[in-house]
């Protein structure tokens, strides 16, 4: 039987805004004058600095990668990671998937996929893994579809 593997990359024009606001604050950062700023203030300033310098270095990777984001093969999920080790997920140790939105003040902020797995070996009470579809290149329920496809004819089987 010949595995049919489906691959997502990360999409290179959000990681492009990404990196044109990290940039935008940055040249902020570097522009304001601090003087006789309290140590609050300073301290702020400095988190709010590195914060944006991850941002620039998380866009830039993401920008150069040529590996996948996701992989959906016949049989499993690989979910892969900037700097960790891959996660690979049968399909059938998954009961089930779900979208979740987060919003702020009506506004969606974020989607993930929520893989829920059949028998939960985790001790901290988490339900299954996460597919943060922000950095795809796929929309959310197309990706839906295709795991949900996925895992039905694998259950039939």
């Amino acid at each position: 039987m010949i595995t049919k593997e489906v691959h997502f990359y990360s999409s290179k024009i959000k990681s492009l805004i990404v990196l044109v606001i990290a940039f935008i604050f940055i040249l902020f950062f570097f522009n304001k004058k601090l003087g006789n700023a309290g140590l609050g203030l300073i301290v702020m300033f400095y988190l709010g600095f590195l914060l944006s310098l991850f941002g620039v270095v998380y866009s830039i990777l993401l920008l150069f990668r040529t590996k996948p984001l996701l992989t959906v093969t016949d049989k499993q999920i690989i979910i892969y990671n900037l700097l960790r080790k891959p996660t690979t997920i049968n399909f059938e140790d998954i009961s089930s998937f779900y979208i979740s939105n987060t919003t702020f003040r009506g506004i969606k902020t974020s989607e993930s996929i929520y893989i829920n797995i059949k028998s939960n070996p985790d001790p901290f009470g988490r339900k299954g893994n996460v597919i943060n579809t922000d950095l795809l290149n796929v929309k959310a329920s197309a990706l839906l579809e295709i795991l949900n496809s996925r895992r039905t004819i694998i259950c039939k089987n």
